[in-house]
């Protein structure tokens, strides 16, 4: 991914600002970019936004309502920022997580009580307020590449998926958040699978939050946006970008230094986005990376759902649980509350010892089917081969066609 990961050692200067919501070098840049500052130049004030050397001087920086100035920022940082002819007009830093780190022990340290990791914390310390970038993996887990330590502000931030919804609480990275007393901003409420970003204060290990902004896809429109491949469908309509952006694919996406095939899970795009009838298209698509990439575990299985109304999982053949989110794409007019009884295809990743539905649409039960996922026992996602030709894969993690003969058995699976 090619990620400078540097730490500011030196405390940021934030003052009064305006609260407004509103590979190769390239030669211009108009338009609105999101992404990380590379390369920065403190001397003339610019810095590399998503393969654009951008011109700051002038320009308002700012984290929430707080402004910042240009030397106190860092290659890593995750940012936004609009653009005109390559000169920032406004910039807005865009963290994962903002608040007091409890402890460090050598490249492990803690914020906000979720422990983390990072290769040069010289200069943090247990009580230093800190800014932190990170980015998701294909395995679920997440990588730190900034650290900026910055004055108290009286206020964290942390972002992520909401779990374990009940009343006005949730959890968020395995923190309890208390909403209870909370302004709620893009949804009229919240249910599991949310992405958000939280504000409010830590008491007792939990987050008291005070302003929980929900995911709104439609300040995309227009946007360039960098980041990881953590999805993609099996007929390449439809990919995840930074394990919380649901983007399709039309006849109209442009592909840049690769084509449509080459789309695949743990690679570093850039995707010029636009918005339209609720949901993210992909008008450009550009490969960051030279293909040498980590791949997740993602799976697909066939079969009839076995759900029950209002439940947020399923299975099929009676199996491992299969978790639906918020962000579960539902196919050929399927929902929540039609699910049970019907023959479905399912696409999904495996994060964090859970499988996780990104697709799942009506199928045509035909005489042969497409699997992939974990072998156990000669079995895979409850189906028997009853010629054992599932047997030598037991302990892997495979895809595989095979021919159905029955509600729950498959024969001549071959990968």
């Amino acid at each position: 991914m090619n990620k400078s990961i540097l730490a500011l050692v030196v405390a940021m200067s934030l003052t009064a600002c305006r609260n407004d919501d509103g590979g190769s070098i390239s030669n211009s840049k108009t338009g609105k970019l999101d992404g990380q500052v590379k390369a920065m130049s403190v001397s003339d004030e610019s810095f590399q936004l998503n393969g654009y050397r951008l011109q700051a001087s002038g320009a308002e920086i700012c984290y929430r309502q707080h402004s910042v100035d240009f030397a106190r920022l860092d290659n890593g940082m995750r940012v936004q920022a609009d653009a005109v002819n390559n000169n920032v007009s406004s910039m807005k830093l865009d963290p994962s997580m903002v608040g007091e780190v409890d402890y460090v022990k050598g490249n492990r340290f803690s914020v906000n009580s979720v422990e983390l990791e990072y290769s040069d914390l010289r200069g943090v310390k247990a009580g230093d307020w800190v800014m932190v970038t990170t980015y998701p993996q294909v395995d679920g887990t997440i990588e730190v590449i900034s650290v900026q330590l910055m004055p108290e502000i009286g206020e964290v931030e942390m972002e992520g998926f909401v779990e374990r919804h009940q009343g006005y609480s949730f959890t968020l990275n395995g923190i309890e958040v208390d909403y209870s007393n909370a302004t709620l901003h893009g949804a009229s409420s919240l249910k599991n699978g949310h992405w958000v970003e939280v504000f409010g204060d830590m008491v007792n290990n939990s987050l008291r939050a005070s302003e929980i902004y929900a995911e709104d896809y439609s300040k995309y429109d227009d946007v360039e946006i960098e980041g990881l491949v953590t999805w993609v469908n099996s007929d390449i309509t439809m990919f995840q970008l930074n394990n919380h952006l649901n983007i399709a694919i039309t006849d109209r996406t442009e592909f840049d230094d690769g084509k449509r095939s080459d789309l695949e899970v743990g690679r570093w795009v850039e995707v010029e986005l636009l918005y339209r009838n609720g949901r993210l298209i992909a008008d450009e698509v550009e490969f960051e990376d030279d293909g040498d990439f980590k791949r997740g575990k993602e799976f697909e299985v066939e079969g009839y759902a076995e759900h029950s109304r209002g439940e947020m999982t399923f299975k099929i053949n009676g199996g491992d649980d299969i978790v639906i989110t918020n962000r579960t794409e539902f196919e050929d007019d399927l929902s929540i509350n039609n699910l049970n009884g019907v023959w479905v295809e399912v696409e999904g990743r495996y994060i964090n010892d859970r499988f996780v539905a990104y697709e799942i649409e009506r199928e045509d039960r035909d005489d042969d089917i497409e699997l992939e996922g974990p072998v156990n026992n000669g079995r895979l996602w409850g189906y028997e081969a009853t010629d054992g030709s599932l047997d030598r894969f037991n302990g892997r993690w495979v895809e595989v066609d095979c021919d159905l003969d029955g509600t729950r058995t498959v024969s001549n699976c071959d990968d």
